[in-house]
């Protein structure tokens, strides 16, 4: 293996900063990247708020104008942001992101001109990254440099979903921004909307000092803790490009992500019938709710632009994933904790009833994850080998994404992850006994596959 293909995922490119990717590099996958696009684009590109971000950002853009494509620098801003531009200019796009990996780590993803992101056409660049093989623009041909405002893009985005979205009356709100993207421009968008807020982790800091860029049960605590002081509505903590949110009800506890999918979909499906996308590990009450509802739902692989593929493929109406990726496809294809923030707060401030309530109405079955640490190169090789085991014993298994083995009244689901040297374990089931017994089974099984493949 090439010393470098590792940084290349299945969706993005990631590494540690200025160890697996340094500012050579990334001019290089600049390079990569305007050749595949063959040097005559016009590229809007944005960044978070890592230290090594702003640094990334101009690498990139010299390696990319070197080909001769224009470039449009956005600076910083949530990856939505940069999306809804992308998608209103109709230019391509790439932000510098490691998303809610640890600070040390950096990255670049993709984007394609309605603001969704790559799939198949990464491992195109990456065979041009490692070919060396690219195409350089005449000295007198090499591509402009722009600089766009940040704080006009911000004002158009909002315009816009203001336009469509509104809440009838004031709700009082805690948003914890976690030192990330999202704290340009979320708090300025939601007093646009007329809500009162409080905001936690302010300020944007790649080293992320309020919490971890990864917003989570344990993550988000203090949020829980200031919603009940504070007496707010909702509390809503975003990830570190600001392409997540994990919502907290009036109570302080944290909302399971499917159960603010189903809150939306009864709305949506009021209107219009359609298909509802979840990815494979979401909880099996989305199918439960979801029919109920008049809609049909469809699953595909874990990551947010498998997810806007799939509904691209499928016209779909919303979908969500357990990552706390939701899309609202009536507005643009592209994720955003934004629009979803702000919907449930419209939706809310038309209820009689509290948010705590109307989560409660819908019902939850126990659901645990555990992430086993793996190395990047035998990971893919020991699902595989679970997969081969569990076929030679019988078991029902979907290989929509990694291994979900089906059972009458639960599921185990085993993935290598797209992002970070581990793979993934789901277990959903109707009892907690269920659960210990899923757990072990799925524990066997790896370490089993792991032998065999060492």
């Amino acid at each position: 293996m090439n010393s470098m293909e590792h940084i290349f995922r299945a969706y993005d490119i990631r590494g540690i900063a200025n160890r697996e990717l340094t500012p050579n590099i990334v001019a290089k996958i600049g390079l990569a990247y305007g050749t595949y696009l063959n040097g005559k684009a016009r590229v809007l590109i944005g960044r978070d708020a890592r230290t090594s971000s702003e640094v990334f950002e101009k690498a990139f853009i010299a390696g990319l104008a070197s080909t001769g494509c224009d470039c449009y620098s956005a600076g910083l801003l949530p990856i939505p942001i940069v999306n809804f531009k992308i998608w209103k200019l109709g230019y391509d796009g790439a932000y510098i992101t490691a998303s809610h990996n640890p600070p040390e780590y950096n990255g670049i993803r993709f984007r394609h001109r309605d603001g969704s992101g790559y799939t198949k056409e990464n491992r195109e660049i990456k065979e041009i990254f490692l070919s060396n093989k690219f195409k350089l623009a005449n000295w007198n041909n090499l591509g402009r440099i722009h600089y766009l405002d940040a704080s006009l893009i911000i004002r158009e985005y909002s315009d816009y979903l203001l336009n469509r979205i509104n809440a009838e009356r004031e709700l009082n709100i805690v948003l914890d921004l976690g030192n990330g993207a999202s704290c340009v421009s979320t708090p300025y968008i939601f007093r646009e909307a007329g809500h009162r807020i409080l905001t936690l982790n302010s300020q944007p800091d790649g080293t992320f000092p309020g919490r971890p860029s990864e917003p989570s049960e344990e993550t988000l605590e203090d949020l829980s803790r200031a919603v009940k002081v504070k007496r707010a509505d909702f509390g809503a903590g975003y990830d570190g490009d600001g392409d997540r949110v994990i919502f907290v009800d009036d109570k302080g506890r944290v909302v399971q992500t499917e159960k603010i999918g189903i809150l939306i979909c009864r709305e949506i499906l009021k209107k219009r019938k359609g298909v509802v996308i979840a990815n494979i590990s979401c909880s099996m009450i989305v199918e439960e709710e979801i029919e109920k509802l008049g809609g049909k739902v469809i699953r595909t692989r874990v990551g947010d632009v498998f997810i806007a593929e799939a509904i691209k493929k499928h016209n779909a109406i919303f979908a969500m994933e357990t990552s706390a990726h939701f899309f609202m496809p009536e507005f643009y294809i592209f994720d955003d904790p934004t629009l979803v923030s702000l919907k449930l707060a419209e939706i809310l401030s038309k209820e009689n009833k509290k948010l705590s309530e109307l989560v409660d109405e819908i019902p939850s079955y126990p659901m645990v994850t555990r992430n086993f640490p793996c190395d990047d190169r035998i990971k893919f090789k020991i699902v595989d080998k679970i997969i081969e085991n569990l076929r030679k014993e019988g078991y029902t298994i979907d290989l929509t994404d990694g291994a979900k083995v089906i059972f009458d009244d639960a599921w185990a689901l085993l993935r290598p992850s797209n992002t970070t040297p581990l793979i993934r374990a789901c277990v959903e089931a109707k009892s907690n006994k269920r659960i210990k017994e899923l757990l072990k089974f799925v524990e066997r099984e790896l370490r089993k596959a792991e032998k065999e493949v060492k």
